[in-house]
C-alpha cells in the first residue's frame, strides 16, 4: 500500500521507519527540511518538505492510498484532512487530534475520518491500571467486550510450573483463553501442553465483566489502587483528574511548583489534595507519604521530568509508576530501571494504521506487543460447521473469541463454527 505521512515528528517517524520495513511504499511530508532529509537518506521514503496546507505539496502525493496527519498541530491536521477529503477526495484518512470536540461523532461522521485522540487513549489507559491494578498492561478490543490483560507470573502463584492443559478446572468456571506467553524477550504462542514458569509475562483473554472472578480463582494476590499521586500538568491533566475524582475510594494527590495551576486545581476539584512545590522535593513527597502510595503518575509535556519524577518516587517506596515517553526508543529502557507503566503515544495511532493497511482487518487495538497481531476473520463455507479444535487458518495462530451475531465468547475447542461468524485470532506480525 502506498502511505503517507503528514508531520515528521515522533509519532510520524517511528511510522515512516516502521512501515517502510514493512515493504510499503511511504512518503513523509514535513515543512522540517532536515527531518524530511534525514528519513528518506537512512530509509526507503519518499521525502518531500513542503507544507501539506499547500494544494500543490499535496499532488505530489495525490495517487497515495493512506494518508496518516499526525503533525503537532491539531487544528492544521484537520485543515489538511479537509483539504484530502474536499480537494483529492481521499477516502482514507487518520487524523491525530486531542481536543474532544475534533474527536466527536458529529465531526468524525462530517469530515469522514479516523480519528485518534491520543489525550483520552492515555487517560484511559492509565485508568486501567487503576482499575486492574494486577496487570502490567490492558486493552481491551474495540466495541467489544473482551479484555486481554498482562500479567507477570511470580514464583509463589499457583499457575507457575503449570501446563496450560492444567488449569481446565478454572476455565470450566470462567472462560479465558492464554493467548501468548512472553520469555525472555520472545513471544511464544502457547499449547496445551505449554508450560507456565515464572516471570513468564502472559496475555490472558477474557470478558472485561468477569477479570476480577478470573483473577480471584486463579489466585492472583493483589492490593487495590487506594492512594495515587499525580506529579506536574499538561493539556491532559485535567481529563485525568476528573476521571480519577470519581473513583472515591482512591485518596488522590496533585503538586506542582506552578502556583497558578495549584490554584486552579484546587478550584476544579475540591476533592483533590493539591501542593505547590517542585516534583522532585524529596522533604515534601516524604512528607506527603509517597511512599506508601500506590500509584504515581507524571504525564507533563517534559518526557526527562516524567522518568525522573517516577524513578524518585520508586526509589522512596511507591508500589508503581506510570510515566508518560515520547521517544519510542526509551520504552524498554525505562521499563529496565523501574518505571511499571510507560505509556508512549505512537502505539494509539499504530494500531489505527494497521487496521487500515491488513487485509484481515487487524483490530484497532492490535499492537498489544511488538510481535504479535489481533486480527479478525470471517467464518466461510470451508470453516461451517467444524470445531475451532479442528479449524485451520493461515492467519491464525490461535483462535481468542467467536462473534456469533452480537455476542461474544471466548473459543473452546468444541465449539462449532457457522458461516458468517467471526473469529478473533493472535499470530505473529507477518
Amino acid at each position: 500500500m502506498k502511505v503517507c505521512i503528514i508531520g515528521a515528528g515522533v509519532v510520524g517517524s517511528y511510522l515512516a521507519k516502521k512501515l517502510s520495513r514493512e515493504n510499503h511504499e511511504i512518503a513523509i511530508i514535513d515543512v522540517d527540511s532536515a527531518k524530511v532529509e534525514q528519513l528518506s537518506y537512512s530509509y526507503d521514503i519518499l521525502g518531500l518538505p513542503c507544507n501539506a496546507l499547500d494544494v500543490n505539496c499535496l499532488k505530489k502525493v495525490e495517487d497515495f492510498d493512506l494518508f496518516i496527519v499526525v503533525t503537532e498541530n491539531e487544528e492544521k491536521n484537520v485543515a489538511i484532512a479537509v483539504l484530502l477529503k474536499a480537494v483529492f477526495n481521499k477516502e482514507n484518512v487518520i487524523l491525530r487530534v486531542s481536543n474532544k470536540a475534533f474527536s466527536s461523532p458529529p465531526v468524525r461522521d462530517f469530515l469522514k475520518v479516523d480519528t485518534v485522540n491520543v489525550f483520552s487513549e492515555i487517560t484511559q489507559t492509565v485508568l486501567s491500571i487503576v482499575k486492574y491494578p494486577f496487570a502490567l498492561s490492558t486493552v481491551k478490543l474495540e466495541n467489544e467486550e473482551l479484555i486481554i490483560f498482562k500479567y507477570l507470573v511470580k514464583v509463589e502463584d499457583s499457575l507457575a510450573g503449570k501446563q496450560i492443559q492444567e488449569l481446565g478446572e478454572t476455565r470450566n468456571k470462567v472462560d479465558f483463553t492464554i493467548v501468548a506467553i512472553e520469555r525472555e524477550g520472545k513471544i511464544i504462542i502457547p499449547r496445551g501442553e505449554s508450560f507456565i514458569y515464572p516471570d513468564d509475562k502472559i496475555y490472558v483473554a477474557v470478558n472485561e465483566g468477569k477479570i476480577k472472578s478470573l483473577v480471584e480463582e486463579l489466585g492472583i494476590n493483589y492490593s487495590p489502587i487506594k492512594s495515587v499521586f499525580v506529579l506536574g500538568y499538561s493539556k491532559l491533566t485535567e481529563e485525568l483528574l476528573s476521571k480519577l475524582s470519581q473513583f472515591k475510594e482512591v485518596n488522590l494527590k496533585f503538586i506542582s511548583p506552578q502556583k497558578e495551576i495549584c490554584d486552579l486545581v484546587s478550584g476544579l476539584f475540591p476533592s483533590i489534595t493539591v501542593f505547590h512545590g517542585e516534583l522532585t522535593d524529596v522533604e515534601l513527597l516524604k512528607s506527603e507519604n509517597i511512599q506508601n502510595s500506590d500509584l504515581v503518575i507524571s504525564l507533563t509535556d517534559d518526557e526527562e521530568a516524567n522518568i525522573l519524577s517516577c524513578i524518585l518516587a520508586k526509589n522512596l517506596g511507591a508500589k508503581k509508576a506510570c510515566a508518560l515517553v515520547f521517544h519510542p526508543e526509551y520504552e524498554v529502557l525505562v521499563e529496565s530501571i523501574g518505571i511499571d507503566a510507560p505509556i508512549v503515544p505512537r502505539k494509539l495511532l499504530a494500531s489505527k494504521v494497521y487496521k487500515k493497511l491488513s487485509k484481515k482487518g487487524v483490530l484497532d487495538i492490535a499492537e498489544i506487543s511488538e510481535d504479535i497481531d489481533i486480527v479478525e476473520v470471517e467464518v466461510d463455507s470451508s470453516l461451517s460447521g467444524r470445531k475451532i479444535s479442528e479449524a485451520k487458518l493461515k492467519s491464525c495462530r490461535l483462535i481468542i473469541a467467536v462473534k456469533k451475531g452480537e455476542k461474544l465468547f471466548i473459543a473452546k475447542g468444541d465449539t462449532v463454527l457457522e458461516k458468517g461468524d467471526k473469529l478473533i485470532c493472535i499470530g505473529k506480525k507477518g
